[in-house]
């Protein structure tokens, strides 16, 4: 149920920045989601129009863009995207990716534990 208090942060970054720019409408907000986080999407997209209802951003497309992810091994210097299953699993306990070449957990993650608004459009 992370999926909650992730939407609540991003709802505020959203509002106060539309608040900052004196908007009266806000039109979308464009959010990337890294599949490391093991956020659901359209858990994330529900609780974010429930939100934003009696908001300036009541009416906002929501757009979200799954990020794969992207990791090196220390050991080999294999590149690639790890297959993390939406598995229930994977919210409970900690998930430790494993390298398929020489099986090494030395992996730096490049690229999928982001979760960040990366666009909002609105009027003034």
């Amino acid at each position: 149920m992370h999926e909650l208090s992730i939407s609540q942060s991003i709802a505020k970054t959203v509002l106060e920045k539309a608040s900052e720019q004196k908007a009266e409408n806000i039109l979308s907000v464009e959010i990337e989601i890294g599949e490391l986080t093991f956020l659901n999407p359209e858990q994330v997209e529900f609780w974010l129009e429930e939100i934003f209802k009696k908001t300036p951003a009541k009416d906002a497309k929501i757009q979200i863009r799954k990020i794969h992810s992207q990791m090196k091994c220390q050991n080999c210097q294999w590149q690639g995207k790890i297959n993390a299953r939406d598995d229930p699993f994977y919210h409970i306990y900690f998930f430790t990716p494993h390298c398929p070449q020489c099986g090494s957990s030395a992996l730096d993650i490049k690229k999928g534990r982001e979760c960040l608004v990366r666009r909002i459009s609105m009027t003034r």
